[in-house]
């Protein structure tokens, strides 16, 4: 479950700002001046992460009056294991306050926390402030004349895992419930995963994602479909054993992994990408593209039931839980609008270009998500 753009902290350093202002075409956005501190929303599909390449690409040659050809580029990919819980923030401010928040709640306390993450990690503040000290210090070590900021704040981007909180993977067995850092932020910017991997408090229950191991990839250009395959091979075999919960002696089933450009690229997370098994796959749209053509109306079907799967489906549901919206009757059209909204933003570019109704398409999905949520609530 994510929020519907793709922002992300943007780098620091020598890249100029614009050069990395992409949105998968020509079409720029403008820079917030409050960047949200909500985690981005990583993409699964490759052809948005080339796109978005490409865009870069052709930024860098207005600046830098060179053209790189796009066929021989090669992206290298840093992967950890994706872990299916409930995603969550430590906010950590210049004054060191903290603030916890969800995938889409900025705020959690512990009256309004649907996971128990502010009651277990508001307590935790000391141990918080030490890990953004480390950070912080293993920061200035490796960029020498770089300063900090102190108008950023540091995120310490993380997934909240453990009993309870989802189920069918191996990490649901875990004796209780951990906070595992995922990515950090400073000066507007995630760091390189590796050079941070023994940063951690396993003494209080904080894990680093690094206990999973690491994985090391390359997206060539001129054979994205090779380089895909690769991938999937990787997230195949992790879902058939987590790494990560294989650590504590639990064997199972995992999720995926999430691949980050090598830096400076990864920097931002539109060069990032995430690969699922095929038990939580939320789409597959893009195996639409090598059937043959129907009219519009079959077409706008066709493409609803690829893309408004039973698991964004369970997404959307879990969503009006988070933001403390009932699940009635009273709650679909909230319900509606998320799932809706969802696949109009993931699947944007499969839309446009297999010329997809986006009107028959509501259409469709609006009857979709009308009779699964009625369903659900006869079940629930």
């Amino acid at each position: 479950m994510g929020d519907s753009t793709r922002k992300s902290p943007m780098p620091e350093g020598k890249l100029d700002m614009e050069q990395l202002q992409i949105k998968g075409s020509t079409e720029e956005s403008s820079i917030p001046e409050e960047p949200s501190t909500l985690f981005p929303k990583i993409t699964g599909k490759t052809g948005d992460l080339v796109s978005d390449y490409n865009y870069y690409n052709y930024k860098m040659g207005q600046e830098t009056g060179t053209d790189t050809p796009l066929t021989s580029v090669v992206i290298r990919l840093i992967g950890t294991v994706k872990l299916h819980g409930a995603h969550a923030d430590i906010v950590i401010h210049a004054d060191n306050a903290m603030q916890l928040q969800s995938r889409n709640v900025t705020g959690l306390s512990r009256e309004k926390d649907l996971f128990n993450i502010a009651t277990t990690m508001l307590p935790l503040k000391a141990e918080a402030l030490g890990l953004k000290r480390r950070y912080r210090e293993r920061f200035l070590e490796l960029n020498p004349g770089v300063e900090i900021n102190e108008e950023c704040p540091t995120i310490i981007a993380g997934e909240w895992i453990g009993p309870g909180i989802q189920k069918g993977v191996a990490i649901s067995e875990l004796p209780r419930k951990y906070f595992v850092i995922l990515s950090v932020s400073i000066n507007n910017a995630w760091l390189p995963d590796e050079p941070y991997a023994d940063i951690h408090h396993e003494a209080v229950d904080i894990y680093n994602i690094s206990r999973g191991g690491f994985y090391h990839e390359q997206l060539v250009f001129n054979d994205i479909k090779g380089s895909r395959e690769k991938l999937d091979a990787h997230t195949l075999a992790v879902e058939k054993e987590c790494p990560f919960a294989k650590t504590f002696g639990i064997s199972g089933v995992g999720e995926g992994i999430v691949w980050k450009a090598e830096h400076p690229l990864g920097r931002d997370a539109r060069f990032w990408l995430k690969t699922k098994g095929l038990q939580h796959q939320v789409t597959t749209t893009e195996k639409l593209r090598n059937k043959p053509s129907g009219t519009e109306l079959e077409n706008a079907k066709n493409f609803a039931e690829a893309a408004v799967t039973v698991n964004r489906l369970e997404q959307g549901w879990a969503y009006l839980e988070e933001m403390g919206i009932k699940r009635d009757m009273k709650g679909i059209g909230a319900f509606m609008k998320w799932v809706i909204h969802d696949v109009e933003v993931e699947e944007r570019r499969e839309i446009e270009e297999m010329v997809i109704s986006q009107a028959l398409l509501k259409k469709n999905m609006t009857a979709m998500c009308k009779a699964w949520y009625v369903k659900k609530l006869d079940l629930t």
